[in-house]
């Protein structure tokens, strides 16, 4: 264990110990896209609903051990009919829903077509699927790579295309990371194209997009109106829901196989009573104005934030600090923008610790946490920031820039005095 964590140490990736709790600075770098989780309206609602709960903790059992409370029962019923799903099956985290679905839907036969950035619950799923030794990986949101995938999974699958075994498709809506999204309308015309209906099964993952994205916060699966033609989806609450757990919105099958067959569902004690009144509290009020203007808002927001950051980093090297831009895959309203913005730069852990020594809570992401030459820190921006902190921020990184130039100026000037 030492040796790992000096590995770390070695290459510059920060060694976390969590000894003191987050800086009380500006958020900008939370997964709290909607600004809910300090909201005293929603507290007063969701102590309001708690106050009415005949019980409020928890169920002392898993789901098929005497954990089965109508509470559980009636939201995922309020969650099929709000993703109009035909079944939903309730989590209590995103990383349980995924390893449970991918370690025990996909049967011997059968294949997985992944993106490469795909989150590690995914990949800790397939790991221990049936189709572990049936991975093919996609470079990371490109339609030409995913269709090359797809084609040649049929060719040495052939039992697919005659209906005995099925492809998977694992994505994500939104990835955590670069802030980008799925190329979701060409991803599904592909495999509706290729793969028979019978054998076709594509799961996203909605984590960085639920509650940010679509009707009444549906997402971005019911923004593109996608909802009929694609076969599980997961959606989690810890991000764009101010709580934690997750959802799956799948098929009466899924459900049922996954009640039987997935150990994280079967061996993990039920979310407690307090939680679901959480999570009604907050679907009520994001399903009302509120969350409407709160979308709205993070709109004009990310992009005041991303026209600001822009214009400043003309000015600056981007070996210090350059944009990760990416185009909006085809099908996407124009409208659509994400609230993470990664800022690459050569130096960010040293980066992060001048922004922490502001008050900001950053984190630096060096290689190999990421390939060599995208290394950066994320910002998130979240509803009710304000264009003032965003503007302070940009200041702030090109304060550091400008003295990161002194700095390199300074050592370049002593190199040449001392060679005379």
């Amino acid at each position: 264990m030492n040796n790992a964590i000096d590995t770390r140490r070695k290459h510059q990736v920060p060694i976390l110990e969590l000894t003191k709790p987050a800086k009380t600075g500006p958020d900008l770098h939370s997964n709290d896209f909607l600004s809910l989780c300090d909201d005293q309206d929603l507290r007063r609602l969701f102590l309001e609903k708690l106050h009415n709960s005949p019980r409020v903790f928890g169920v002392a059992g898993s789901r098929i051990l005497g954990g089965n409370s109508s509470d559980h029962l009636d939201f995922e019923l309020r969650m099929a009919r709000f993703f109009e799903a035909p079944a939903a099956l309730l989590f209590n985290s995103g990383y349980d829903a995924n390893v449970a679905f991918w370690h025990s839907v996909p049967q011997d036969g059968d294949v997985i077509v992944l993106d490469e950035l795909v989150h590690a619950s995914s990949r800790d799923g397939m790991a221990i699927s049936r189709a572990s030794n049936s991975l093919y990986t996609f470079t990371h949101n490109s339609p030409s790579s995913f269709e090359e995938c797809v084609l040649r999974a049929l060719q040495e699958h052939p039992s697919i295309s005659r209906g005995k075994n099925t492809l998977f498709v694992a994505v994500e809506a939104t990835y955590s990371m670069d802030g980008d999204f799925a190329p979701l309308p060409e991803i599904v015309r592909v495999v509706e194209k290729y793969v028979p209906k019978e054998s076709a099964h594509i799961l996203v993952d909605e984590a960085h997009s639920t509650g940010v994205f679509g009707p009444q916060g549906r997402g971005l699966i019911h923004l593109l109106g996608l909802q009929d033609r694609v076969h599980t989806v997961l959606h989690t609450f810890g991000k764009g829901r101010a709580l934690t757990g997750a959802v799956f919105l799948t098929t009466p099958l899924i459900r049922r196989y996954i009640i039987n067959y997935g150990r994280p569902f079967i061996y993990t004690t039920a979310l407690p009573i307090a939680l679901i009144c959480g999570l009604n509290a907050s679907f009520d009020y994001l399903e009302g104005p509120v969350g409407d203007y709160r979308r709205s808002e993070l709109r004009r927001l990310c992009k005041h934030f991303r026209s600001v950051l822009q214009e400043a980093l003309k000015h600056v090297p981007p070996s210090l600090l350059s944009l990760h831009e990416t185009p909006l895959p085809a099908g996407y309203p124009s409208d659509v923008i994400s609230p993470i913005t990664p800022i690459l730069t050569d130096h960010p852990n040293h980066l992060s610790d001048f922004l922490n020594s502001l008050g900001y809570e950053t984190l630096g992401i060096p290689y190999p946490a990421v390939p060599k030459g995208e290394e950066r820190v994320r910002i998130s921006v979240h509803a009710l920031n304000t264009e003032e902190e965003l503007e302070t921020l940009v200041a702030r990184l090109t304060q550091w820039a400008t003295m990161m130039q002194t700095v390199a100026t300074n050592v370049q000037s002593g190199m040449v005095q001392s060679r005379l």
